[in-house]
């Protein structure tokens, strides 16, 4: 079985590879954020004393949870877009792996040609799912990280 390393299998997938880059940065900082900015110690104190500030605490209440939960959303929505890139280098190493092949049938269609836009398509495929998987787990655990600071905010006010 032959071996492929990651920068042969970050050179077949082709500029895709850039955005899943991108994504998975994203997601790690959207991560190290929630790490930091969910901590009871930093979120509770803060939103209590703007719930007691506030004229309608209710309301500012449901505006603390709101944004919480919204800046959880963001990992969903990356891990949503992940593997619809990978999708996306999926379909066009198919194009490009029968394109090659139609192009070249008067000469006699060659495996490499189809080799070739198959390895795209299926490394593309691969990487959007090692972004989207994890960042899909760190969305469960933010999420429900949310819902128990917004408990723990409620009972502090």
């Amino acid at each position: 079985m032959n071996a492929i390393t990651f920068g042969q299998a970050w050179a077949y997938g082709g500029p895709l590879m850039w955005v899943l880059a991108f994504l998975s940065v994203m997601a790690l900082a959207v991560v190290m954020y929630l790490w930091y900015a969910h901590r009871p110690g930093i979120c509770i104190p803060d939103a209590v004393s703007r719930i007691r500030a506030a004229k309608d605490p209710a309301a500012e209440g449901g505006r603390i949870a709101d944004a919480m939960m919204a800046s959880v959303d963001w990992l969903a929505d990356i891990a949503a877009i992940a593997p619809l890139v990978g999708l996306l280098g999926t379909v066009l190493g198919m194009f490009q792996a029968f394109g090659g092949i139609a192009s070249d049938v008067a000469a006699g269609a060659k495996p490499v040609v189809l080799a070739q836009g198959v390895s795209q398509a299926i490394v593309t495929t691969i990487f959007g799912l090692v972004v989207a998987i994890p960042t899909l787990m760190f969305h469960a655990i933010f999420r429900r990280r949310a819902q128990k600071r917004i408990g723990e905010i409620e009972a502090a006010c």
